[in-house]
């Protein structure tokens, strides 16, 4: 083998190890943010739940945060996947947001633990204090709630005004069901279904009253 061609196999098996230990950071922060809370969990027990050293952790991301952040994002994800698959193709405008509101309500039993640290780490966005440093790796990112992200489905199809009342009723959803997977407990699952079956009749009474005669 030439010396190029170790050269490139080198740096092939860096980016791989690279990838595969900040996977590994993200999973772990992921299970002990469920376990224990984003503010209580350290850089520490991040490295030694990833099987990693923390100078690796550091390597990856200037702190906890930071690997919240990216937990928040995968999590969302999986939401939005989760509620996409319940939207039918070709519904747009009014019809596609009832449905995206309604898919919500269809995802979250499968998708608890996500609607919880989508949670957590809203909270924990909006009061943490940020260094310049944090700051500015927050701001090289997107950071959307479940509003926004739900807003692909109906916002430009709408007159503003119908698309702000519909993003904020997405976000008084969205927050109901984080709050309610916060609050969940194992022994407790009748009250859940309870309130999540309250809370989707409250949401769809609101747009079929409200948003959609408005529109």
């Amino acid at each position: 083998m030439g010396a190029s061609s170790k050269l490139r196999k080198y740096r092939s098996d860096h980016e791989d190890l690279n990838t595969r230990s900040r996977s590994a950071i993200i999973e772990a922060g992921q299970v002990l943010f469920l376990e224990q809370g984003i503010a209580s969990t350290t850089m520490g027990e991040i490295a030694d739940q990833a099987g990693v050293s923390r100078v690796t952790v550091y390597r990856h991301f200037p702190e906890c945060g930071a690997i919240a952040f990216e937990v928040y994002n995968r999590m969302l994800e999986s939401i939005l996947e989760a509620t996409r698959a319940e939207v039918p193709s070709g519904v747009s405008g009014l019809d596609a947001a009832r449905h995206c509101l309604k898919a919500l309500f269809t995802a979250y039993p499968s998708q608890e633990s996500a609607f919880r640290l989508c949670a957590a780490f809203s909270s924990y966005y909006a009061i943490e204090e940020r260094s310049d440093e944090q700051a500015e790796w927050y701001d090289a990112r997107e950071f959307r709630g479940l509003a926004d992200a739900c807003g692909e489905f109906f916002g430009s199809q709408l007159d503003r005004a119908t698309a702000n009342r519909l993003m904020a009723l997405t976000d008084a959803a969205a927050s109901g069901l984080g709050s309610l997977a916060l609050a969940s407990a194992p022994q407790n699952q009748t009250n859940v279904e309870t309130r999540l079956r309250n809370l989707e009749e409250m949401v769809l009474e609101h747009f079929d009253a409200v948003i959609a005669p408005s529109a």
